[in-house]
Formats: structure tokens, C-alpha cells, sequence
């Protein structure tokens, strides 16, 4: 549940469109930032102000990269303004039943402080009050609709709660389409974690993530894990 948990609180490998042409590498115009900016903050509210359907799946892979284990979850976070709140109500691992364990780990992760929660947020790069610390290059265009573009990311200061990646982002409407990022520094027994966003869900406050999908690997010495999951983020309600 940990990795599932986290595809939520990263609720930014790429998701790209195809691009046969690539922008010369430049800074995007501060205007655009500043509507991103409006975006991201959206997003970062919706961490604790959204409440909206959860299907997600977990697979472990061994050696060579074959499916060894999976977990599935459906599941319903509530942000009532303060917290979001993780409410299992279906988990299998390999055909198992797991609901009320899952619902224990759940549970740990729902009752954490906020001073502990703090520690584990992952900056927003678009964020305004973030922007500062990174720097930001517009790298590709969309041959298909020159009104989409790229912007790559990257932490002045990286450390364990910045991110290095890119989005795609619609220059009209000053939104994201999709994101890719890697942790920049993802912890001591941590190899890697890569996650993909999707922003295909549409709500009264603005686009919301749809689809988030994550590869990592890590472990103790020898115990090594690679894991793969997805998730699908659906029937959004936003409070005020």
C-alpha cells in the first residue's frame, strides 16, 4: 500500500506526444509561467480539497522483469479541506482477499500528523512560490498543434523534496496536459521512482489528474524490488 499510497500523494519514463520537431531550447515567456503557475496551485489545492474515485494496481516484477506479484485497490479519497483520506474498499494481492489489511496500512497513513505529512510533500515546480528554485526550458513543440508544447524542469538545489522532469502544456488555457518526473534525490535504499501524470479529468476548478503510473526500484542489500504500478483517478467533487 505504501506505492499506491504514494501514487496519491504525487497526486507529476515521460509522457510525450510524438514529436517530430524540437523547439529551440529557451525559457518559456513569464507570462505563461504565471498561468501555470495558477494551474499548479489548483493541483497542489486538490491534494486536500478533492475527493474522487480510486483504481489502482501494483505489480512486482523478479529478475527479469516478469510479473511476480499484483495488488489491485479500488478505493475513495475524501479531502474535506484539511487531509485527504485514503478509504479502501476493495483489495486483492494475487487473487486474495487483503481489504482489512490494507485498511490497517491505510489507516497509519491517513491518522500521520500534520508536521509528518509536511516532511513527505514533493514540491510543485510551477507552483509560484517554487518557481524560483528551478530552472525551466520550453525544449519541443507539437508538430500537430504548435499551441502544446514542452517544458523540461530541473531543482538549482536539488534535494529530497524537489523533482526533475518535464510537462506538456497547453499555451491557450495555461494547463497541464501530462507530466513525467524522477525524485531528484529519492532516498538512501531507494534506486529510482519515475512517475507519469495525465491531466484528463475535467472539474469546476479546472483540469484534475486523471491517470498516474510509477516504476521504482529499491530495497535493503540484496533485496532489491522493482515494482510498476498504475492508477485511474475518476468522478471528481472539489470543495470550496
Amino acid at each position: 500500500m505504501t506505492v499506491l499510497r504514494t501514487l496519491l500523494i504525487l497526486a507529476a519514463g515521460f509522457l510525450l506526444f510524438s514529436v517530430s520537431r524540437n523547439a529551440a531550447a529557451q525559457p518559456p515567456s513569464p507570462d505563461l509561467l504565471a498561468r501555470l503557475a495558477v494551474h499548479a496551485a489548483t493541483i497542489d489545492r486538490m491534494r486536500t480539497h478533492a475527493s474522487y474515485a480510486f483504481e489502482g494496481e501494483l505489480d512486482s516484477l523478479d529478475s527479469d522483469g516478469a510479473v511476480s506479484s499484483v495488488k489491485s485497490v479500488s478505493a475513495r479519497v475524501v479531502g474535506d479541506g484539511e487531509r485527504a483520506r485514503f478509504i479502501v474498499l476493495k483489495c486483492t494481492e494475487d487473487g486474495k482477499d487483503v481489504t482489512e489489511d490494507a485498511r490497517k496500512q491505510a489507516k497509519t497513513g491517513n491518522d500521520k500528523t500534520k508536521e509528518q505529512r509536511a516532511k513527505e510533500h514533493l514540491e510543485m515546480p510551477f507552483v509560484a512560490d517554487a518557481q524560483a528554485n528551478y530552472v525551466f526550458d520550453q525544449v519541443a513543440v507539437d508538430p500537430a498543434d504548435e499551441t502544446r508544447v514542452q517544458i523540461a524542469f530541473v531543482p538549482k538545489e536539488p534535494s529530497e523534496h524537489t523533482s526533475e522532469g518535464s510537462v506538456w502544456v497547453d499555451t491557450k488555457s495555461g494547463t497541464f496536459l501530462s507530466a513525467g518526473f524522477k525524485l531528484s534525490k529519492p532516498g538512501f535504499f531507494v534506486d529510482f521512482v519515475h512517475v507519469t501524470l495525465e491531466f484528463g479529468e475535467k472539474t469546476a476548478a479546472g483540469p484534475a489528474i486523471s491517470k498516474v503510473t510509477v516504476d521504482g526500484k529499491g530495497g535493503l542489500l540484496f533485496l532489491r524490488k522493482h515494482f510498476r504500478g498504475e492508477a485511474r483517478m475518476s468522478d471528481y467533487r472539489v470543495v470550496p
